[in-house]
């Protein structure tokens, strides 16, 4: 299903919480503190506090639908890296009752460039259940210049490309 009918489906099906409640400034914030140190430990612990049950999840690596599949993924996710964490610079709360988070990240690969710290920056487009858990949540980054530019041959093509242009 296309990521934004699958919105669609999530506004009709969650309400947000209030603008500037309590409950929407709780929300962010446990989205920000999971984010602040992505480690396996952290992941199972934090995820079930932040993502609804039904959540749909999109990091642009990977649509995933269901808590317990992003729960999977995201603690292989922090299995695969020594570091990193997300700074956030920015959120703002959409006329649709959502989240546009600005943010930049940190990642320290296990297996690609050891000991390096790369940067990339994004945003996260984020809603919020009743709860305060987060229903939708698609990111948006350069996947080129934080992941892919990094794995051996893959990395020296990118660069190359990066070149002639």
């Amino acid at each position: 299903m296309e990521t934004l009918e699958k919105l669609k489906q999530i506004r009709s099906r969650h309400p947000a919480p209030p603008a500037g409640s309590a409950a929407e400034a709780q929300a962010l914030a446990r989205f920000a503190q999971f984010f602040s140190s992505f480690a396996p430990d952290r992941v199972d612990k934090l995820v079930p506090q932040t993502y609804a049950e039904d959540v749909y999840f999109n990091d642009t690596l990977k649509a995933i639908e269901g808590r317990a599949a992003l729960s999977h993924y995201l603690r292989e996710s922090a299995e695969a890296v020594e570091a990193c964490r997300v700074e956030i610079h920015e959120t703002t709360r959409t006329a649709n009752d959502e989240h546009l988070v600005r943010w930049s990240m940190m990642i320290r690969f296990r297996k690609f460039r050891r000991g390096v710290d790369t940067w990339t920056v994004g945003m996260s487009h984020l809603r919020f259940d009743a709860e305060g858990r987060v229903v939708y949540h698609q990111d948006y980054w350069n996947a080129a210049d934080g992941l892919y530019q990094h794995i051996p041959v893959l990395g020296t093509l990118i660069n190359a490309i990066k070149r002639r242009l």
